[in-house]
């Protein structure tokens, strides 16, 4: 019997289509072939939890997150503000404790971690007006989650204004 030639249905999506340098493309490529496999499902991990969203202006937090050892982290999920169509402000630096390693040399602004590309649009009043649902920001290839699968995300918010920061990490989690 002969497998079907590996295709993500975020191929047929006219913002992730494969057009002359697209990123998107490139990145999805490597993930269709996991769609016909069984043993990985999507789950969605979050930092900071939600009783320690809100931030002060100038705020400094570190929180900790376990992911399933054998997973991969493919990339994150960060809305874009209505009244601006950009994310929070904020810096972050993410440390694999297992490999003590940092996901950057230094924190990086939220704005790079954010993709608008709009899937839905929430007019919510908090925060801001709204928000703007947004595809995932890849990762250059999947990160896989080894040893004990702790992180530690520490995010500086830098607005100068109190707000509401969550970071949502878009994992392939591993079953069985």
């Amino acid at each position: 019997m002969t497998q079907p030639i590996p295709i993500s249905p975020l191929q047929l999506d006219t913002l992730t289509r494969d057009y002359y340098e697209s990123y998107d493309a490139l990145a999805i490529a490597q993930l269709a072939p996991l769609a016909y496999e069984n043993c990985y499902k999507p789950k969605f991990y979050k930092a900071p939890s939600t009783n320690q969203e809100v931030f002060n202006p100038y705020d400094e937090k570190t929180f900790g997150l376990r992911i399933t050892p054998g997973s991969l982290i493919y990339g994150f999920y960060l809305p874009g503000l209505l009244s601006t169509s950009l994310p929070a402000k904020f810096n972050v630096q993410i440390h694999d404790v297992s490999l003590d390693r940092d996901f950057w040399d230094d924190p990086v602004p939220s704005v790079f971690l954010a993709n608008l590309k709009p899937t839905y649009i929430s007019l919510i009043a908090y925060p801001s007006g709204g928000t703007i649902g947004a595809f995932p920001s890849l990762l250059n290839s999947p990160y896989p989650v080894v040893g004990s699968g702790a992180f530690r995300v520490k995010i500086w918010e830098t607005s100068g204004a109190q707000q509401r920061i969550e970071l949502v990490f878009g994992v392939l989690e591993v079953v069985g």
